[in-house]
């Protein structure tokens, strides 16, 4: 039997699910699904919602899929499927919930079939199979939304860094580099009746408090990335999640920081959006 993947992306406050072609490597048409989540609901509310999701997907496809590979946030147990979130603000109701035993029933395949990859790792895969990056031997890639993931690309190789979780000012990178630290930011300087980034890029123009939280953005971003790309040393730099739609407002300057330090490693955003996670897990089955 030919090889059908289920494929998902589980973020803080959404689950896209889609069938890929196993051929091209690309959604097939009609069976991508999206769905909000209240990741602060009971484990059942979650679970439900999440597979809706996947069985909608799998039914739009007119078929059973023979496999499933979920891009999923840490901390998690990706071999066993078993969460392992805690104190991040999303999802505590799933700890040491096992994932991969609901999924599995719900689909209608055996757990064997079922795979999890950090959502990090799933986006950069992605992007490296749907653009030219693959000409790049190192590419260091960031998705910055509820938190902040991580991945370096090798050779072609993907790894999970897991940079959010590094120490950095008074706390963790993903402290102040996430939709959470830029709200706290802004919450800091008086602003208020702002719940997301995008509603914070809305106002910008006549919000000094927006304005300002932006460009600390840069700076904690331009700080984090001269501590790791001395280290790291890539060819690239590709951004994503939700934080990087509003690119405009704080990249150039990031990029004139790390010029200052002579620091000239070319910074990409990514192209293909919420589709990335979803061929990056998918590619998974097949690797």
């Amino acid at each position: 039997m030919q090889t059908t993947v289920l494929s998902a992306d589980v973020g803080g406050s959404h689950i896209t699910a889609a069938v890929i072609h196993p051929v091209t490597q690309s959604i097939v048409d009609d069976t991508l699904i999206r769905k909000k989540i209240d990741a602060h609901a009971p484990a059942s509310t979650i679970l439900e919602a999440w597979t809706c999701a996947l069985i909608e997907a799998q039914e739009a496809s007119g078929k059973q899929c023979t496999d499933l590979a979920v891009s999923m946030p840490g901390p998690f147990d990706y071999e066993n499927g078993i969460s392992l979130i805690k104190g991040m603000n999303k999802y505590e109701a799933l700890y040491g919930f096992n994932v991969k035993e609901v999924f599995a029933e719900r689909v209608k395949l055996p757990p064997s079939r079922v795979r999890f990859l950090n959502d990090a790792e799933a986006f950069l895969r992605g992007e490296i199979i749907g653009s030219n990056l693959a000409e790049k031997s190192q590419v260091l890639g960031l998705t910055m939304g509820t938190g902040l993931g991580a991945a370096f690309f090798n050779s072609g190789v993907v790894k999970d860094l897991n940079l959010g979780s590094s120490r950095f000012l008074d706390g963790i990178a993903e402290d102040y580099i996430s939709t959470r630290g830029l709200l706290t930011y802004y919450r800091s300087l008086g602003g208020a009746g702002i719940d997301d980034v995008k509603s914070l890029a809305e106002v910008i123009s006549g919000d000094r408090k927006a304005k300002e939280t932006m460009a600390q953005l840069a700076h904690w971003l331009a700080d984090f990335l001269l501590i790791h790309l001395t280290a790291l040393k890539p060819d690239a730099v590709i951004i994503g999640g939700n934080i990087s739609k509003a690119y405009h407002l704080f990249l150039p300057e990031v990029v004139e920081r790390l010029a200052a330090q002579k620091i000239l490693v070319p910074i990409k955003v990514a192209m293909m959006g919420e589709h990335a996670a979803l061929l990056g897990a998918a590619s998974l089955i097949n690797s």
